[in-house]
């Protein structure tokens, strides 16, 4: 059974426009081509809603950064700290001279 709500996927690399007319924000998100960007979609957000929609994204952000930082720190795990131990001798540089015949 093929669901009726289907959406569609966009990749996107970078912010091409923001704007702002009639209460609502336009957002266009493309991707770099060369030295220009190339629009690919554009989101139109109710200006009542922008800042709940940002909040969102950034709170998003900041529980899938947690999770990689946990998920790299057992993988990687710390050495367990070093005690000092007192510096070694060192031994005085070799003196150089001319030879004697």
């Amino acid at each position: 059974m093929v669901s009726d709500n289907t959406v569609d996927d966009y990749f996107v690399e970078r912010i091409d426009n923001v704007s702002f007319a009639n209460g609502v924000f336009r957002i266009s998100l493309g991707t770099q081509e060369e030295n220009d960007t190339r629009a690919s979609v554009r989101l139109m957000i109710p200006a009542n809603q922008i800042s709940s929609i940002l909040q969102g994204m950034a709170s998003a952000a900041r529980n899938i950064d947690q999770k990689v930082q946990a998920k790299m720190g057992q993988k990687v795990k710390p050495k367990p700290a070093a005690t000092k131990a007192a510096p070694a001798a060192k031994r005085a540089p070799a003196k150089r001279g001319a030879k004697k015949k």
